[in-house]
């Protein structure tokens, strides 16, 4: 039997959520860039400390995650999203990535919904080819 690495495994990465794949980097600079706040657990204190068993946990979750989608305000936000969460599952082995998204969050800024999935959908056909990974 032949070992090989997990890295070098070839895998498919389903349903991963668009704003769960943002990279912290990326939600700060975007805030910075939309001259917006962040919760401390963003800026100062990474990873957050969430515990199941605290009673607040999923709300505490849920500002975080919430305060993340909030700083996407442009296509090129869109974009930058979708292009780093490929290059992060090729980086990672991925052949397939299935992105989550819910695009009523970012309509307004970009015009509405089909423009929305739009540009979504041309940013993953971009970095599809760039990165080898199908997305």
């Amino acid at each position: 039997m032949v070992e090989r690495s997990v890295a070098e495994l070839p895998k498919a990465h389903l349903h991963l959520h668009f704003t769960g794949s943002m990279r912290v980097s990326t939600v700060r600079e975007m805030a910075q860039r939309h001259g917006m706040r962040l919760p401390h657990a963003f800026t100062t204190d990474w990873p957050p400390r969430l515990s199941g068993q605290d009673e607040r946990g999923w709300f505490r979750f849920q500002r975080l995650y919430d305060s993340a989608r909030a700083c996407v305000r442009t296509e090129d936000d869109l974009r930058r999203i979708v292009r780093e969460a490929a290059e992060d599952d090729a980086a990672e082995g991925s052949r397939w990535l299935e992105l989550q998204v819910d695009p009523t969050s970012y309509a307004p800024y970009v015009g509405g919904l089909t423009p929305a999935l739009e540009i979504v959908l041309d940013e993953a056909r971009a970095a599809s080819a760039t990165t080898g990974t199908q997305v």
